[in-house]
């Protein structure tokens, strides 16, 4: 289906819906890919531009998206828009720039229901996907519940690679649900499906630091330390700071005592180099959880502000209350 200029609403969603008067453009730099030559193409190079965005080039990807919504804008192309808004909302939401990658998961999925494209094939599997990822860093867990449930996606899924993102997504938002026993199975099932592609590694889909913290939750403390540690050895041996940063971050949380204080320190070392904004300021919120705990009061206010302030940046409600109530003294989960 097209999108004719006749229809405004949807018309100007080709041109960009995150420049307002107080959007802050990310940083740019030149899309190193032949630029997509119509419609027809974009599958290629929205392709490209995610090979890209997987090896944390988050600007030029950024870059890319806003061009291939440019063309797709022009030829009317409401699946064209879609998918390119939501390639874009999932660059945005690693960069942390939150807001923005809500307003675009969700013109994208305006969208995909105008289009035809069909909610519960591939493309509508990967839409909601990336949406629901923007929700979890948000907090907004019940929304996030409810869209799976309307999409019909909270049943069986098929084992096809498409749908691997919606059930790694989906046991993480079965977690933050306190459905620990679903997240595991849909974790689990990732892990399996990867194996059984030959691309089992974190830097795909990091389901095994999601499920030990899942089973730390739930007193398998061992069985979090020995899944966490394969991670982290898998991802300094071949992975990206930012996905080495996260298994750190984890890690932290599910060692006891000095180990986990260390592997959080490194995590915000290893995180201050990458351009995952939000993931650095998760790090540094559980770093100053840890030092609450060990009574290192003062040096984590220092951290917890810190945090405090790249969160509001970030613009995640969650994690600012959490950060908050931590600065105060509070417990918080």
């Amino acid at each position: 289906m097209t999108v004719s200029d006749e229809r405004p609403g949807l018309a100007d969603l080709g041109r960009d819906i995150t420049s307002g008067d107080n959007a802050v453009p990310p940083a740019t730099r030149p899309v190193p890919l032949a630029p997509p030559v119509g419609v027809d193409d974009l599958p290629r190079y929205l392709h490209a531009l995610r090979r890209l965005a997987d090896a944390d080039d988050l600007a030029a990807a950024h870059s890319g998206c806003t061009l291939a919504i440019d063309v797709a804008g022009r030829h009317g192309s409401a699946a064209g828009l879609a998918m390119a808004y939501s390639q874009r909302s999932s660059v945005a939401r690693r960069l942390g720039r939150l807001a923005d990658a809500a307003r675009d998961a969700d013109a994208s999925a305006e969208l995909l229901a105008v289009s035809g494209t069909d909610p519960a094939g591939p493309a509508g599997s990967l839409v909601l996907s990336r949406r629901l990822a923007v929700l979890l860093d948000l907090g907004d867990v019940a929304l996030a519940d409810s869209l799976l449930t309307a999409a019909g996606l909270d049943g069986d899924l098929p084992d096809d690679p498409e749908f691997l993102l919606l059930r790694y997504v989906r046991g993480r938002l079965h977690t933050a649900a306190e459905r620990p026993g679903e997240g595991l199975a849909d974790l689990y099932k990732c892990g399996e499906r990867l194996a059984v592609r030959r691309s089992d590694h974190p830097g795909v889909l990091p389901w095994r630091s999601a499920a030990a913290s899942v089973l730390v939750g739930l007193g398998a403390r061992e069985a979090a330390e020995r899944l966490v540690a394969e991670e982290v050895t898998l991802t300094r041996r071949h992975g990206l700071a930012s996905a080495l940063g996260r298994a750190l971050r984890i890690q932290g949380q599910v060692r006891p005592g000095t180990a986990g204080m260390a592997a959080a320190e490194e995590a915000i070392r290893v995180l201050r180099g990458t351009p995952r904004r939000f993931e650095l300021a998760t790090a540094l919120v559980d770093h100053g959880a840890l030092l609450n705990a060990a009574r290192r009061r003062p040096q984590a206010r220092r951290v917890l502000r810190d945090g405090l302030e790249l969160a509001q940046e970030c613009g995640s409600p969650a994690l600012v209350a959490r950060a908050r109530a931590l600065f105060a003294g509070r417990n918080h989960p």
